[in-house]
């Protein structure tokens, strides 16, 4: 349960910040092929929320920095590297262990130094890391109630984030608690707890351009105004697939487009562009949203490409399209991603807008009162006097 979690990052005088919501406060972790994944009882996490809970350490593995073997002052031992790895949020350690030393013990505590250079992935990249730290045990509860370390790292540019080069600094606090914070037993937190699959997926939402969805945490967002979206599906540090996504002009509540229409729009590209028309549907998309999907194929500079056109609206008369692009070999990798996307958006309602009309009233109505205000003070001083 998370009392409080929130970030400020500033880069190149622009700050974002981040701020985990109520409704996200109580977090269980998940089995996944990665290690142990977040995931809110309650509602999907966005992406800025997940990196949030997780840390910079994940402090479900800190007890992995201990040994079950019997050790005198100044031993050390190397931590398992894949418990190593999850611990600091890596995909693999490739050279390089993390070493843990016995600097002092009594019969409370026992004082450890932690220390290791490491080659290592993270998302897919390649990274160093220089560790520095140390770490209290507590010899009666057997468990670390204590860790600062201080991580020096350089990551590779990737092909879903920048490259960078920093400095952490981490202090972690741990007890016993007698209760959970949230004041529910473990049986009523395991009811409410979601399938695995529920840590792959994240919460992605325009706030611009007021529509969302859930996703497999592989996309990534690379632009987004509010007219138009980018977001790009990268596997091992490749792009399999991106996805534009544009808002389109409303139609008037009850109206639609039909999908004949979508269709000839979308074969008079095909001919202009010398792609193939494969196959066009409609449905309803769980959401309650009129879908309606055409598939073409075609090549570019030789690449033989795949695009999937979606046209999604409402009754309120907010439309959304998609269009997704993968090469041909990378299909299988695709898999269903643009369904994932598509069964779950959601369009939201755009904010109240005041026309000429509205204004014009408003005014004429503050106007009024002003006028009776004055002769309400007018007739008040008439009476005084």
């Amino acid at each position: 349960y998370f009392h409080e979690a929130h970030s400020q990052i500033t880069v190149d005088r622009h700050t974002t910040q981040t701020v985990l919501r109520d409704n996200c406060r109580e977090i269980v972790k998940l089995p996944t092929a990665r290690g142990l994944d977040p995931a809110a009882l309650n509602a999907p996490l966005f992406v800025a929320e997940r990196e949030l809970v997780n840390g910079a350490v994940d402090s479900m593995y800190l007890d992995q920095l201990l040994t079950e073997k019997d050790v005198a002052i100044a031993d050390k031992w190397i931590v398992d590297r894949v418990s190593a790895a999850r611990l600091l949020h890596l995909d693999a350690i490739l050279e390089g262990d993390l070493i843990v030393c016995l600097i002092d013990t009594d019969e409370e505590k026992a004082h450890l130094e932690i220390t290791g250079k490491l080659q290592a992935t993270a998302h897919d990249v390649a990274s160093e890391l220089e560790v520095r730290g140390k770490a209290l045990m507590d010899r009666k509860g057997g468990y670390v109630s204590w860790l600062a370390l201080q991580i020096d790292e350089t990551r590779e540019i990737g092909e879903a984030e920048p490259g960078f080069k920093v400095t952490a600094q981490i202090r972690v606090l741990r007890a016993p608690i007698q209760a959970m914070s949230s004041g529910k037993s473990l049986a009523e937190v395991w009811k409410e707890v979601p399938n695995a699959s529920s840590a792959e997926l994240l919460q992605f939402q325009s706030d611009l351009g007021f529509y969302r969805f859930l996703a497999d945490r592989r996309w990534s967002t690379y632009r987004d105004n509010g007219e138009e979206a980018t977001l790009r599906y990268i596997v091992n540090n490749r792009r399999i697939a991106q996805c534009n996504v544009t808002n389109l002009v409303d139609f008037q509540a009850g109206e639609q487009l039909t999908l004949e229409a979508f269709q000839a729009d979308m074969e008079r590209l095909a001919s202009r562009t010398g792609r193939d028309v494969l196959e066009a549907t409609e449905r309803l998309t769980s959401s309650k949203h009129r879908m309606m999907r055409i598939t073409m194929s075609g090549s570019t500079e030789g690449i033989a490409l795949r695009w999937v056109h979606y046209h999604i609206s409402n009754d309120s008369g907010r439309r959304l399209s998609l269009v997704f692009t993968t090469d041909e070999s990378s299909l299988e990798l695709f898999g269903e991603q643009d369904s994932q996307i598509v069964d779950t958006l959601e369009l939201l309602e755009w904010p109240t807008k005041l026309d000429r009309d509205s204004l014009e009233s408003a005014a004429s109505e503050s106007l009024e009162k002003q006028s009776a205000a004055s002769e309400s003070a007018s007739n008040q001083n008439s009476i005084k006097k």
